[in-house]
């Protein structure tokens, strides 16, 4: 399956987004702990020894990365 970027309309690379033990998208930087803080943030992973698998897809031409943060720990 190809995908498009919606940043910059160039092909992306599918794949998978891997992380170790903690991952979050918070509104603002947190300097000690990513954890959630304001209720738009949102603690993606917490998972202390396994981490976490996402399918997603990379442009490489622009940076953007997308992935389904409901879809965790897809296995091949």
């Amino acid at each position: 399956m190809t995908m498009k970027c919606p940043k910059c309309g160039k092909e992306m690379q599918t794949g998978y987004l891997q992380t170790d033990k903690i991952m979050a998208f918070n509104q603002h930087i947190h300097k000690l702990s990513l954890h959630p803080k304001d209720e738009n943030d949102v603690l993606i992973v917490n998972n202390m020894i396994n981490g976490a698998n996402f399918k997603g897809a990379i442009c490489k031409d622009c940076g953007l990365i997308t992935f389904d943060y409901t879809n965790i720990n897809v296995k091949e």
